[in-house]
């Protein structure tokens, strides 16, 4: 008896000792969150609240929680948790939270040797919240065991205290997670509203504006109720907000009990329900007018609103349930919607009062079943749309009943329509849902070449596939806009430009892109010109635009073959005609099918659109530039025999042209060349011929001085042999751009170089080693002779800023920056800039508020300010020219677009010795002569008056005037080209504002006798 009892002593110490051992947690789990809650003891406050100090003392009263729920009821006194952890891993930085945002007061403390080390407060109440969640950071020594207290205070909810701790780089990566799903949750909401909120505006559905609200007041509701709002807006609203939730949860009863009624009509549907509804809307208005006025204690409220909005969801799906049985059949969508968030409201409410345990589960459930009930609302919505619909339409089918010939002609127009309508529907939704397919053509050639850029062995390589890339992102961006130039096609508004451009660069650049394309599906491309001019003059966007869109289809429509794309010229006076075939051994194309070619949201028919995908836009926009260029597209086609497309574009011919030849290096050279594709060897040959080299057969014995030998793979043995038994001076590869020759080092043996296909001109400069950057060399001298001049950009995003700064820190401008409208405003107030670069779309204070704000100041009254906007349509940038801005620059900006408006604003020394400046006021006046004559005219008129009374104000020493008029008087200079006179306005200014009146009085007499000058010779450009 003895032993069995020295036994049971033994087993009792071994277990004392595990259970203390367990109370020291050990932070081992870098990458994973460990949840605490049932590793602290617990001490509940009595009437008064207890120090740390007193906390410490009081160690041993501490208690185990009695079961695993972590809601611990609603009380007003406060609640002390306490646990000791050591961290025991590589890492020192840890995070611990309170995964529940609504507990008032939520008071960190980190002590060791019973010293308070750390502390922080966070809760509701806190001034500071740096995550939705109450959080602490922790540095933890290695294995040095520190305690943990936590007081949480609720005066309103439930005590809820889920407590958790994770590595600072786990909690980052739960924190983007959280953000994620946070944002899915907003999102889905704010989709289904906004989509329903068109509806409304489409089908004038009052249901369906009821239904916005209470979508809105969930979101509203769930981003207090969630932290958000605690998080991102510590404001004085946000504080009453937190305070008032019951209000906001109260909202949402009232907008569904809005929209039960509207939806099913409630009052001839559901007649016994609706006066039950009816008490339930008081009864929230009654509780939401308590709760403001503070009658009740906050958790007697809180009980009472979860009592109503309980009865009001029953209420609610029992009005559905008798709406269905007076035979509403779109209230069976309302009832599943309802059941299923009165299951999880149930749950969400029993968990917060602490009848069910607090688990994620009981926590999120009810934001599942939000948004699972949004969303059949939204079908509901739909349906009931439908179904009344078709009441409409029967009710018209039976009044037509009354003629025979009336109903005959009316279904035939009625069916007619109604096929029109499905067809037009389904093609705009195929539209919507291919469009993203329409962008992959560039968007894998931006993926396939910075891939390249990774693994490119020399450095040569690594800027021509950043080349490929930029043309890519250019082309990219061309065809998004697409869909601008449709609805600029259907109001009338398409045009295209005329500047001098580069046929060569222009082509280089789209087949190397088009190549890569077809290339990656196993086609040949082949790629012939003729000699064309070094520069023409025309739109070569839209150029690139036209064939991009024939070039894309026949690759997308060519399963196997080849895509050819061919170059004519013809010259006629000072046009020069381009001719541009693209041909493929594609599907092909019936004469039927040719009918519906040209017309937009079209393929040529269904089983196409659902296998090769495409928006449909793309030869309509296509006809559309090629017919404003003076030109046609024709098409020769035959089904399972491919296609030829033809398209004519007139350009105007340069007097003074480039010497498109300077770079032929292989003219009078012999050579040998082996391609295998028949096409593409005609292609080689004609191309070798207008370089002027001279072709030996393969077979020839003759040493030459090149070898071009094409191939995609590396080649076999006997090809091995054959191209070492050629004697040549440089052999070269010329492969797909699929094949990866500096992954094969042995072809180092074979092969000095290599080039990719499509061969043309451009591609010979790298066998000569030609810079490629040369083409930036202009450029870079344009921005260094930009004038020393103060810019003020704005923009809310900040690497807009800093591509900007980065382009102009070499130049003499001086680049101050904003990323907001008040910044800008309030430094326009302190400094003077010679130019403002301002973004449109900014957060609380847009581009035109801010610009009519800085257009008060005393410093940028008539400073000029650029709008930098994408709005394409010119009536839209004519209404931002009435809102006080002066000129616009289009995004994305383009760097020369940027040296040309700051030339166009602030002009150059040397320009400013001029006193009318005729060309600087055509551009002042955006290219219109008219206008700058009326201007400059009524300049003139003005400026006698203007000087009387600077002179007037001199004489009296009235410099408030003095400075005033001055100041108008620059402001009219800044638009009329007078540079010489805006320069001694601004002088004088200058000199007035720094109460320098001796340089002023000498200044002056300078300023009259440009006036006189400026009245004389100005009158000459007026007559």
């Amino acid at each position: 008896m003895k032993r069995w009892l020295y036994w049971i002593a033994l087993l009792w110490i071994a277990c004392a000792g595990n259970t203390y051992a367990q109370s020291v947690v050990q932070l081992i789990n870098t990458e994973q969150s460990i949840r605490l809650s049932n590793s602290f003891k617990v001490l509940h406050e009595t009437d008064q609240p207890l120090s740390i100090v007193d906390v410490i003392k009081q160690q041993n009263n501490f208690d185990w929680p009695t079961g695993n729920n972590q809601n611990y009821g609603m009380t007003r006194k406060g609640l002390w948790f306490h646990m000791q952890i050591s961290n025991v891993s590589n890492v020192s930085q840890w995070v611990m939270d309170v995964a529940y945002a609504q507990n008032d007061i939520v008071d960190f403390y980190v002590v060791r040797n019973n010293m308070v080390i750390d502390q922080a407060r966070q809760g509701k109440l806190a001034t500071h919240h740096p995550y939705r969640l109450p959080t602490l950071e922790l540095t933890l020594d290695d294995a040095t065991p520190v305690d943990i207290y936590i007081r949480v205070q609720s005066d309103s909810v439930s005590r809820v205290v889920p407590i958790d701790v994770q590595s600072k780089s786990h909690h980052t990566q739960l924190l983007m997670l959280d953000s994620l799903l946070w944002g899915l949750f907003y999102g889905a909401l704010l989709v289904l509203g906004i989509y329903t909120l068109v509806l409304y505006f489409e089908r004038k559905e009052k249901s369906s504006l009821a239904y916005v609200g209470y979508v809105l007041s969930v979101v509203l509701w769930q981003f207090v109720w969630g932290g958000h709002i605690q998080m991102l807006f510590n404001s004085a609203v946000s504080r009453w907000l937190n305070d008032h939730t019951d209000l906001l949860f109260m909202l949402v009863g009232l907008n569904a009990a809005v929209f039960t009624l509207s939806f099913l009509n409630a009052k001839q549907t559901a007649p016994r329900s609706y006066q039950v509804i009816r008490i339930v809307i008081g009864c929230l208005i009654l509780l939401a007018l308590i709760s403001m006025l503070g009658i009740l204690e906050q958790a007697t409220q809180n009980m009472l609103v979860y009592a109503v909005s309980i009865m009001g969801i029953t209420t609610y799906l029992i009005a559905g349930f008798e709406s269905y049985a007076g035979h509403n059949a779109t209230a069976r969508y309302f009832i599943f919607a309802w059941s299923i968030l009165l299951t999880c409201a149930l749950v969400g409410m029993l968990g917060l009062v602490g009848i069910l345990p607090s688990n994620p589960f009981t926590t999120y459930c009810f934001q599942v079943g939000v948004c699972i009930e949004a969303a059949l609302f939204s079908i509901a919505i739909l349906d009931k749309s439908r179904q009344d619909m078709e009441n409409e339409i029967a009710s018209y089918t039976r009044e037509m009943r009354q003629n025979l010939e009336l109903i005959e002609e009316k279904n035939a127009h009625l069916d007619i329509a109604r096929k029109d309508a499905i067809r037009a529907s389904e093609v705009k939704s195929q539209f919507l849902a291919n469009v993203s397919h329409e962008i992959r053509t560039p968007l894998n050639a931006i993926l396939g070449f910075s891939k390249e850029l990774q693994s490119s062995g020399t450095e040569a390589d690594r800027l021509e596939h950043a080349k490929i890339v930029n043309s890519a992102a250019t082309n990219l961006l061309l065809i998004i806009n697409d869909v601008l130039d449709f609805s600029k096609i259907e109001a009338g508004k398409l045009q295209v430009s005329n500047e001098p451009f580069s046929p060569l660069q222009l082509l280089d650049e789209l087949t190397t892109l088009m190549a890569k394309t077809a290339q990656d599906k196993g086609l040949e491309f082949i790629f012939e010109s003729d000699e064309l001019p070094g520069k023409l003059v025309g739109d070569a966007s839209r150029i690139r635009q036209v064939l991009t869109n024939l070039l894309g289809n026949a690759i997308k429509f060519t399963k196997q073959g080849h895509v050819r794309l061919q170059v004519g010229c013809r010259q006629e006076h000072n046009s020069m005609w381009l001719t541009f075939q693209v041909e493929d051994t594609g599907i092909g194309i019936s004469a039927n099918q040719r009918k519906v070619l040209f017309k937009a949201f079209s393929q040529v028919d269904d089983a196409l659109n659902r296998e090769f995908q495409g928006t449909g836009l793309g030869l309509v926009i296509s006809q559309q530039l090629t017919q404003l260029m003076n030109g046609r597209i024709e098409v020769e086609s035959e089904t399972g025999r491919g296609s030829l497309f033809t398209a004519t574009i007139r350009t105007q011919t340069l007097k003074e042209q480039e010497n498109s030849q300077s770079l032929n290096l292989v003219a009078n050279k012999t050579l040998k060349f082996y391609e295998p594709y028949p096409s593409t060897h005609r292609a080689q040959q004609k191309l070798f011929a207008q370089l002027d080299a001279i072709i030996v057969p393969l077979e020839a014995q003759q040493e030459v001085d090149y070898l071009f030998w094409s191939a995609s793979k590396i080649p076999q043995a006997d090809d091995i042999e054959r191209i070492r038994s050629i004697s040549a001076k440089r052999k070269v590869l010329v492969h797909p751009m699929t094949f990866r020759p500096s992954q094969h080092p042995e072809l180092g043996e074979l092969f000095e170089q290599c080039l990719e296909k499509p061969l043309s001109r451009s591609k010979f400069h790298k066998l000569f080693e030609v810079s490629p950057q040369k083409p930036t060399t202009e450029l870079q001298s344009l921005l260094k002779q930009l004038p020393e001049i103060r810019i003020l950009a704005v923009d809310d995003m900040e690497f807009n800023l800093r591509l900007l700064s980065t382009w102009l820190k070499n130049s003499p401008v001086q680049l101050h920056t904003s990323l907001s409208g008040q910044d800008a405003v309030s430094r326009c107030e302190k400094e003077e800039f010679d130019l403002i670069l301002m973004d449109l779309q900014m957060p609380n204070m847009d581009g035109v508020k801010a610009t009519r704000l800085i257009r008060q100041s005393e410093l940028n009254q008539g400073t000029p300010i650029i709008v930098v906007t994408a709005h394409v349509f010119k009536e839209e940038q004519e209404k931002l020219m009435e809102s006080g801005m002066d000129d616009y620059l289009a995004k994305p900006i383009e760097l020369g677009a940027l040296v040309n408006l700051i030339h166009r604003w602030c002009q150059v020394p040397e320009q400013q010795n001029k006193s009318v400046d005729w060309q600087l006021a055509v551009q002042q006046s955006h290219d219109n002569e008219q206008l700058a004559c009326q201007m400059l005219q009524d300049f003139l008129q003005a400026l006698p008056e203007h000087q009387q009374k600077i002179n007037q104000a001199a004489i009296t020493k009235n410099y408030p005037a003095y400075q005033q008029e001055v100041h108008a008087l620059h402001g009219l200079c800044c638009y009329t080209g007078v540079p010489k006179l805006q320069a001694l306005c601004h002088d004088l200014e200058v000199a007035l504002k720094e109460n320098d009146v001796q340089l002023a009085d000498c200044l002056l007499d300078d300023f009259n006798q440009e006036c006189a000058q400026v009245l004389d010779t100005g009158s000459q450009f007026v007559d």
